[in-house]
C-alpha cells in the first residue's frame, strides 16, 4: 500500500510483523487466536505462518506458534555488530558488579530506547528489561542521558512521533519542562529517573559517546527508590556511574 507520508509499504511486510509481535506478547498461540487478535483470515495467518515457518522466525510446536531462532540470530548481529556494542556488554556487568544495581546498556532505534545487554547476576529479570524491549525516551534515565546529546530538532521530531505519554504519575509531559531538565542533564553530566515510568523504580543514566560526538548509547543502574535516597546517595551513585561510562569511552577510543 502507498503511504502518502513517506515511502511505499508492503501491507503483506506488515502482517508478518504483526504476528511476530503478537506472538511475543502473547507467548505463542494458535492460528484461530491470532486471526481472532488481527480480525484476519485464517487463511491469510497460517500462509504468512509458514513462511515465516519456513525461515525460521517461527517455530510450530502442535497447534502453538512460537518465535524461532532466525530472530534471535540477527538480533545478536544488532548486539555484536558494532565495537562499541561488544564492549558495552563488559561495562554493563562491570556495573552491576561495582554498584550493585541493575545495570542496562540501550540504543536510541526509531526515536526510543532498545535494551541491548542487560545485567542483574543471579536476580531475576525484569519483564521490563528484556533484550530488544523498547521503551520510550523522555521518562526514563538512560533515555533522558540519550536526549540530552542530541539537537532540538532531533529531539522535536522523536516527541512529534512518540509523544509524551504519561505512565506514572511522575512523567513529564510538558515538553519546555523536558527541555529544561535535558539542559540539566548536560551541566550535570547525567539524568535521574524518579519513577517516572515505573512506580517505586529510580534510575540514573548516563550517554556515552564517541571522540566525535556521536552518541553511541546509553547505561543506566535502576533499583527501588530506597536504594537511591540517604546520605547524598544518589550523588554517589552518579559519579560512580560516570567514572565507568568515561572509562568505557576512553578504552573505545583506545582501541
Amino acid at each position: 500500500m502507498d503511504n502518502k507520508d513517506g515511502p511505499k509499504t508492503l501491507q503483506t511486510t506488515a502482517t508478518s510483523i504483526e504476528i511476530l509481535n503478537l506472538l511475543e506478547a502473547v507467548d505463542g498461540a494458535r492460528v484461530s487466536e491470532i486471526a481472532d487478535q488481527m480480525e484476519t483470515p485464517k487463511s491469510t495467518v497460517h500462509g504468512h505462518l509458514a513462511t515465516l515457518k519456513e525461515k525460521k522466525f517461527v517455530i510450530q510446536r502442535g497447534d502453538f506458534y512460537y518465535l524461532g531462532p532466525e530472530l534471535l540470530r540477527l538480533g545478536n548481529q544488532v548486539r555484536t555488530r558494532q565495537e562499541g556494542f561488544v564492549l558495552a556488554r563488559e561495562f554493563t556487568e562491570r556495573l552491576f558488579e561495582e554498584v550493585e544495581l541493575r545495570s542496562i546498556f540501550a540504543v536510541e532505534m526509531g526515536g526510543k530506547a532498545v535494551f541491548i545487554h542487560t545485567a542483574s547476576g543471579s536476580k531475576m529479570g525484569w519483564m521490563h528489561e528484556q533484550l530488544g524491549n523498547r521503551l520510550y525516551l523522555h521518562n526514563t534515565a538512560v533515555g533522558k542521558a540519550i536526549l540530552a546529546e542530541y539537537p532540538k530538532s532531533r529531539v522535536e521530531q522523536i516527541l512529534d512521533e512518540w509523544g509524551m505519554p504519561a505512565e506514572t504519575e511522575n512523567t513529564i509531559t510538558d515538553r519546555a519542562a523536558l527541555f529544561d531538565e535535558l539542559a540539566e542533564v548536560r551541566d550535570q553530566g547525567y539524568a535521574v529517573n524518579r519513577a517516572e515510568n515505573i512506580k517505586e523504580l529510580h534510575g540514573i543514566g548516563v550517554a556515552a559517546t564517541r571522540q566525535s560526538g556521536e552518541v553511541i548509547g546509553g547505561f543506566s543502574v535502576t533499583g527501588p527508590e530506597h536504594s537511591f535516597t540517604g546520605s547524598n546517595r544518589e550523588g554517589q551513585l552518579a559519579d560512580r556511574v560516570t567514572e565507568i561510562i568515561n572509562e568505557y569511552e576512553l578504552e573505545l577510543a583506545l582501541a
